[in-house]
């Protein structure tokens, strides 16, 4: 991962947000091989309405926005995203409890400090999604 400034190599959950990015890359892969990228497309673009929705709180221009576009979809994809958008938080759900196992490990290993903290759940991952699918 590129480092963005001083800033975000002290950042507390900077490991946590790698994991996830790291799950969240892993999925966009599956979700393209498997489903096409027209599938992959329309996930990316639900997922960036939803962050301005939520950045937007009291602007109704994104809410119209990303309401339109999911009832717009058939029921086949409108499960297929609901399935993505629930193995996106299952990860998100892995990499808080590994975090929490690491910070656990730090705390009481004060003097160990590991240099690949990504090491374990790169492992896990690396070859889970290989012949998986998702909408299935």
């Amino acid at each position: 991962m590129l480092k963005r400034d001083l800033y975000y190599e002290r950042i507390p959950t900077k490991s946590l947000r790698e994991d996830v990015r790291y799950l969240g890359n892993i999925l966009g892969k599956v979700i393209k091989q498997q489903e096409g990228i027209k599938f992959f497309r329309l996930v990316e673009d639900i997922r960036r309405l939803s962050k301005a929705n939520t950045a937007n709180i009291n602007k109704k221009k994104s809410y119209k926005k990303l309401s339109n576009k999911i009832k717009n979809l058939s029921p086949v994809n409108l499960f297929k995203l609901t399935r993505a958008f629930t193995h996106f938080m299952n990860f998100i759900n892995i990499t808080e409890s590994i975090d929490g196992a690491r910070k656990l490990n730090e705390y009481e290993n004060k003097k160990q400090i590991d240099t690949n903290k990504n090491i374990f759940i790169e492992e896990i991952f690396e070859g889970f999604f290989k012949n998986r699918k998702i909408s299935k």
